[in-house]
């Protein structure tokens, strides 16, 4: 019995062009759902009141960076703080000097970030 080198080849080339096609990378971002209701002022404010908005850090007082002690200014910087907060890259990890945030407390401020939008 004879084996056709070139049938094989072209099996396998078409077999790993199939592969190679069937395995691209799905870039579509995923917004996850949440079923509790977060408010500003019983979920939001006093974890910035307490991690954030302290002396020397993002109050009114701060000499550069972020003031955090409004929800305009809260709001308006959602997307950064929430990147901050569960240290992810191109940000600086927040807070500074102190342990990561739960990750119930970056879930809020995300789940608060989709009900304000």
């Amino acid at each position: 019995m004879k084996t056709r080198p070139a049938s094989i080849l072209l099996g396998v080339f078409i077999l790993l062009i199939v592969t190679i096609i069937s395995c691209k990378k799905d870039t579509a971002t995923t917004k996850v759902s949440y079923s509790a209701t977060v408010t500003y002022s019983a979920n939001i404010q006093p974890v910035i009141s307490q991690n954030c908005s302290t002396s020397g850090c993002h109050d009114a007082s701060s000499a550069g960076g972020y003031n955090l002690t409004s929800h305009s200014s809260i709001s308006n910087n959602a997307t950064i703080i929430l990147k901050a907060i569960r240290h992810e890259s191109g940000v600086n990890a927040m807070p500074q000097g102190a342990s990561k945030l739960a990750v119930s407390k970056a879930d809020d401020f995300d789940c608060w970030i989709q009900q304000e939008n």
